[in-house]
Parts: C-alpha cells; sequence; structure tokens
C-alpha cells in the first residue's frame, strides 16, 4: 500500500452520507476562470484546474487545484494549493484548512448557507477575517466568491472571483 492508496477514498463515509454531500458534491475535476486582485488592485485574470476528491475513508473531502495566471514576464505562472475538509459531527461544521506550497495557509469553517450555497469563514494572523462562498452551486457549475474584511465584518472587499464548470466524465 502507498500513502495515495490509504489517503484515497471512493464515496462518503456510511451513515454520514447527508451531512457529507455538503462538499461531497463538488467531488470531481472543474475547469475555472479565475479573476483575482493583486495588492496594488490590478485585477488579473487566469485559469484553474479544481479537483475535489473523498480522502481519510470518506470522513474528509480533499481538493488540489493548479492556478495558471500572467507571470511578470507575460508567460504563464503555475502555482498550486490544496484544502482539506474535514467533518465534525460533534458540532455540524466543517474544520478547513488551505495551503500552498508557497508557504500560505488559511484555516476557515465551513457549514451550509442559504439557499444551498457554502459558507467559510476565518481569521488571518493580522486580524483580517475572510469569508470564501461557493455560490450558484449546480450540477454542472458554481461561483465562488472570496472577501476579506479589515474592519471585524461591518465592509467586505471581493478579492477574488472564480467561475466554475464540471468536467465531463
Amino acid at each position: 500500500m502507498t500513502l495515495l492508496d490509504e489517503l484515497g477514498a471512493d464515496r462518503p463515509y456510511q451513515g454520514e452520507e447527508k451531512a457529507l454531500d455538503l462538499y461531497g458534491r463538488l467531488v470531481g475535476t472543474w475547469d475555472v476562470v479565475d479573476r483575482s486582485r493583486r495588492p496594488d488592485g490590478e485585477w488579473v485574470t487566469g485559469t484553474v484546474v479544481w479537483t475535489f476528491g473523498w480522502v481519510l475513508a470518506g470522513r474528509a473531502v480533499q481538493d488540489v487545484m493548479w492556478f495558471t495566471t500572467p507571470g511578470p514576464d507575460g508567460y504563464p505562472l503555475r502555482t498550486t494549493g490544496s484544502t482539506m475538509r474535514l467533518y465534525d459531527p460533534a458540532t455540524d461544521h466543517w474544520h478547513i484548512v488551505w495551503f500552498s506550497p508557497q508557504g500560505w495557509t488559511k484555516t476557515l469553517t465551513g457549514r451550509p448557507g442559504d439557499d444551498g450555497d457554502i459558507h467559510q469563514e476565518g481569521r488571518l494572523d493580522d486580524g483580517t477575517i475572510v469569508r470564501w462562498l461557493f455560490t450558484e452551486l449546480t450540477e454542472s457549475s458554481f461561483r465562488w466568491l472570496g472577501y476579506i474584511s479589515t474592519d471585524d465584518g461591518e465592509t467586505w472587499d471581493l478579492e477574488q472571483e472564480m467561475l466554475a464548470r464540471r468536467r465531463p466524465d
């Protein structure tokens, strides 16, 4: 057995399928148009291949993202990151950690939102609140919005938007 054999699962954990479906409905591969704001305020458009799968005996959903954006020299720049989402039946929330090889880590809590949306919130080391939303979810598409607030949630600034379409099986 290898680590990947032990990590992966082919279905949600038996008996918790309904709760696990919050993120389980994202399992698969998605082609994404990504629009993000740089620190100088300029918006940059790129693409993402975003793959979700069951892990840890079906008790968690993990993703891997491959971002492609224009680099400073005009050539494509590829970066990656991954998110682990672990359901906690005691609190009926999800523990979420996003991390990348660039050293970025964000910890959030996930829960169902209104109208089938998914809400994720956390706080950065500097006190900035992040809010990541999966909205307009269908079997074949979704919209992801990333907001930040530096005034404890009084105002929110959009810093990233992703429009995703599921790849056919």
